[in-house]
């Protein structure tokens, strides 16, 4: 009996000074719709945005590439639990050649209310479980990242910072209000990303750093804004 070999899938190979644009959480079907997994769930905004083909797996994450008009990028999707992060973004790095300088990191943020997104060109780890990890295993957060606010959970009518009321909150799916909100918010995220490709961090900031009503309005003259 003639054993047919087994094919092996090509694995992409990575575009040389790609931009590597990352939104955490964790991996599967029972996580996704999770507060936590708003980061996750923006790249795929900006994977349709940047009209990259759909994603590939990889080993220790899903990611998908191309040619943009600001140059080569790279979108991903760890394929590890959040507080692992650390180890698929430093696989991504290796593999792509890259320094830390090279990434955007889309995750969630408790002390922003649902809608709200935040970006900040680097900074501490400020508590969250993928950054953490991240941290751990790269050393200090030297590139831009985009926060997506799912707010606080309450207990007697107040924000709580219990680690136990925190993860419940967390690992839970929002409410239908609630999840509209995270759903403007991931793709206001998204557009973020898009306009930091386009004209810089500190534009990005400028603009969506704001509430949306403020945002929209400096948006709209965005076309005039300097690359940065």
């Amino acid at each position: 009996m003639v054993r047919l070999a087994k094919l092996r899938r090509r694995r992409l190979k990575p575009l040389q000074g790609a931009r590597l644009i990352v939104g955490l959480g964790n991996p599967g079907p029972d996580y996704s719709q999770h507060r936590h997994n708003s980061g996750a769930r923006s790249v795929e905004h900006i994977r349709k945005a940047l009209r990259l083909p759909q994603f590939e797996r990889e080993s220790r994450y899903r990611v998908t590439q191309g040619e943009t008009a600001t140059g080569p990028v790279a979108v991903v999707i760890p394929r590890l639990f959040m507080n692992e992060s650390g180890q698929a973004v430093q696989s991504l790095l290796d593999r792509y050649r890259a320094d830390p300088s090279d990434l955007i990191l889309l995750v969630d943020e408790l002390d922003l209310e649902p809608g709200r997104i935040r970006i900040r060109p680097s900074g501490s780890d400020a508590g969250q479980r993928g950054m953490r990890s991240i941290k751990s295993v790269i050393g200090e957060l030297d590139f831009p990242r985009v926060r997506i606010g799912v707010g606080r959970p309450m207990v007697e009518c107040k924000p709580s910072h219990h680690p136990d009321d925190v993860a419940d909150w967390l690992l839970s799916d929002p409410t239908p209000a609630e999840r509209q909100l995270l759903f403007e918010a991931e793709q206001r995220a998204a557009e973020a990303v898009v306009h930091m490709l386009e004209h810089g961090v500190e534009s990005a900031m400028n603009v969506y750093n704001r509430s949306t009503s403020d945002a929209a309005k400096a948006e709209s003259g965005a076309g005039d804004a300097g690359t940065g």
